[in-house]
This record gives structure tokens, C-alpha cells and sequence, in this order.
């Protein structure tokens, strides 16, 4: 059989500009000015607080970073289809890790005067953490989502997109939240930055920031992606939901309700209540997340089905493709099969079909017939397909006949 050569380079939907560096949009100057301002201050404070405990304070990032990594990872392959562009979500990764921690502090010193002064001393002490924190959080955490949006609007598709964006911001907060409360609520000496990693992390890792932004993006990415199939009204209720979810949850987090910790100094079996406690605050909220996304991972599915389904037969997808396609666990098994059949190279090109395929959904969901984005996206879909069964041993392939 004859090669054909495969259209080089990673391509993005026509429809979709990635770019975190988009200076012609106002969101994209107002995100960098904020950062400018929160990130010198943010390095005078870690500079403060690393002179307590250099050891400590260079464990707690190391502990953090080995958290980080993974739940960064986990998160970004949760959207099944389309991957996010990665300057877009690191760019929601630092705004919760810099401008969020920083302006949360002020707002909640600010406000928490404002709850010693109305409820006195005693109650300051139990509350305010309750009262304070989690709207003003959620609500400067989901800040950096809407300028993550609207500095690259087309990116939006769908909650999943959301939930992502907030997660990530999520957990750029937790990081730097939890440096600040090893080294001054634990101590910042090494054993007590181990005693905070515990209690902050391997115990209540499960139910942190991540979660409660998750559901706050969730909520942002349905009200940006449906503009055009859903009123107002609904989009509101929707994305009010969703936040005053996060906002109840973290609530209950800090309040003095449920409240089964354990006494300092912990001592033998009082180690072992720690789980139960961040469980019993934790483990409602998250199951309530997972079912969220369980729900939008189907829609999704959906979704690709629906949006192929006049497509299949043209150049851009077959019946056998798109049966592989809506799949995640078929997909991978199909590349997997590709590459013993025939080799790096034709999975490589089987996963680029793939991804193309998606994209051409995304295409076939916004606009007409004729229109000419969807005209390209098609026969480039061709293209990748004509090439890949080009290559000996790969056709007839996972992906089904034309």
C-alpha cells in the first residue's frame, strides 16, 4: 500500500483559540494586574513565614508538591473528550495559589473584625472561621474561573470544562493555604509540619478546595456554555446552586457543628478519630461532587453522540469510529490494539483521529451545514483516517470502515 503522508502538527477545532495570552481582551490585563499586585505581596509573606523554619517551611512545599502533582493529574484527564488547554489551566492553578489566597486574607481579617465586634470574644472564636471564609473564598476562587472564561470564551463546552478550571484553582489555594497553617497553626518545625500534612492533607484531602471550586466552576461552565439553549433564569438557579452547595459544604467544614476532632495534643488512638471527623463534615458534599460529575460525564457522552450522528458516513467519522469514540475505556483499548498491530506511529495516529473527531463534534454543534470550519474540520478528520490506514498493519482498523 502506497504512504500517505499525515498532516503534521497538533491542531485545534477552528473554533477554539487556546491562548492563555490574549491582551486585546480586557479580562486577560484586569487577571494580570491582579496577579502582579497579589504575587508581591504573597513573596513578602512566604519570606516572612520561612525565617520561623527554613527546614520546615521547604518540607511543607515539598509534602504540598507531592500532593499537588497527582490531584493536578487526576483532574485534568476528567473531562473525557477534549483536554483544556494547559496555559489556560495553569493559569486558574495561580490565580488560586496567589491573588485568591492574598485578597482572601485581607477580606477575612476585614470581616472577621466585623464578627468580634457584633458577636463578642467567644463567639468570634467558634464562628468566624464559618461566617467568613467560605463566601468570601468561593466567591474570590470563582472570580479566577469567570476571567479564565472570558479570556478564552470558546473553551467553555460544558460543566466538565468548568469543574476543571475550578478544581485547579482549588487546589492552587489549598497549597498555599495549607504552607500557612503548617508553619503558624502547627509550628513550622519538621514534626509539625508532619503532624499539619496529616491532618490537612492524608486525613481531609478528600473534602478540601478542590471540591468546593469544582462545584463552583460546574456552576460557571453551564451558565457560559448554554448562553444560547438555556434562559437566564435557569442558568442563574443553576450556577447559584452549585456555588451555594460549595459555600454550605465549606461552611459546615469550619464550623463547629459535627465537630468529632479530637483534642491537642493527640495521643495514640485519638490519631485514628482524625479521619472519622474530616469524614463526617466531608463526606456528604462529596458524594453530592461525585455524582455531579458522574451526571456531566454522561451528558457528555451524550452529547458526542448526538453531535456526530449526522456525520457518520461522511469523511469526517464512521458507525465504527463513533461506537469507539464515545467510549473513554474503548478508545484507549482501540489505541492499545493499534499500537500491536502496527506500531507507535499508527497509535499515535489513531489518538490524533480521535481528538479530531471530537473536534469535529465541538464544530458540528455551533454552526450550519456549509459552514466552512466544518467543511475543513471534516477532511482533515479524512485526512488523519487516510494516512493512518496508509500504514502497514493498521487497517483495517479499530476505527471502522467508511
Amino acid at each position: 500500500m502506497s504512504s500517505v503522508a499525515a498532516p503534521r502538527g497538533r491542531r485545534r477545532s477552528p473554533l477554539h483559540d487556546g491562548r492563555f495570552f490574549q491582551p486585546r481582551r480586557p479580562a486577560f490585563w484586569l487577571y494580570v494586574t491582579v496577579m502582579l499586585i497579589t504575587g508581591l505581596v504573597l513573596v513578602g509573606e512566604q519570606s516572612l513565614i520561612r525565617r520561623i523554619s527554613p527546614a520546615g517551611w521547604a518540607l511543607s512545599w515539598a509534602l504540598l508538591l507531592l500532593y499537588a502533582l497527582p490531584v493536578f493529574a487526576l483532574v485534568y484527564v476528567l473531562d473525557l473528550h477534549e483536554r483544556e488547554p494547559i496555559s489556560l489551566v495553569l493559569g486558574a492553578l495561580l490565580w488560586g495559589a496567589i491573588a485568591a489566597t492574598t485578597l482572601s486574607g485581607f477580606a477575612n481579617d476585614g470581616w472577621g473584625l466585623v464578627v468580634a465586634r457584633l458577636g463578642g470574644p467567644e463567639f468570634a472564636a467558634r464562628w468566624t472561621a464559618a461566617l467568613t471564609a467560605p463566601l468570601v473564598e468561593e466567591t474570590l476562587k470563582g472570580l479566577g474561573v469567570v476571567l479564565i472564561c472570558l479570556i478564552a470564551t470558546e473553551e467553555i463546552d460544558d460543566m466538565m470544562d468548568g469543574f476543571v478550571y475550578g478544581a485547579v484553582c482549588g487546589l492552587g489555594f489549598a497549597v498555599v493555604e495549607d504552607v500557612f497553617y503548617f508553619m503558624g497553626v502547627f509550628g513550622g518545625s519538621p514534626a509539625g509540619v508532619l503532624q499539619g500534612f496529616f491532618v490537612r492533607v492524608v486525613a481531609s484531602g478528600l473534602y478540601s478546595h478542590v471540591l468546593y471550586t469544582g462545584l463552583v466552576g460546574m456552576g460557571i461552565g453551564y451558565f457560559m456554555s448554554r448562553r444560547e439553549r438555556q434562559p437566564l433564569s435557569r442558568r442563574v438557579t443553576v450556577v447559584a446552586g452549585l456555588s451555594a452547595a460549595a459555600v454550605l459544604g465549606h461552611f459546615l467544614w469550619n464550623s463547629p457543628l459535627l465537630d468529632l476532632f479530637p483534642d491537642s495534643p493527640l495521643t495514640g488512638a485519638e490519631w485514628a478519630m482524625i479521619p472519622v471527623a474530616t469524614a463526617a463534615k466531608g463526606l456528604p458534599l462529596l458524594v453530592f461532587a461525585g455524582l455531579a460529575v458522574i451526571l456531566s460525564r454522561r451528558r457528555e457522552r451524550r452529547w458526542l453522540r448526538v453531535a456526530l450522528a449526522s456525520e457518520v458516513g461522511s469523511a469526517g467519522v464512521s458507525a465504527g469510529e463513533l461506537a469507539v469514540l464515545e467510549v473513554p475505556r474503548r478508545r484507549r483499548a482501540a489505541v492499545r490494539d493499534m499500537r500491536r498491530r502496527a506500531g507507535g506511529r499508527a497509535a499515535g495516529l489513531l489518538r490524533r483521529l480521535q481528538r479530531e473527531q471530537v473536534n469535529l463534534a465541538m464544530v458540528r454543534s455551533k454552526v450550519d451545514d456549509h459552514d466552512p470550519a466544518l467543511l475543513e474540520q471534516r477532511a482533515y478528520c479524512g485526512s488523519l483516517r487516510d494516512a493512518l490506514r496508509a500504514i502497514p498493519g493498521a487497517a483495517p482498523a479499530e476505527t471502522g470502515d467508511r
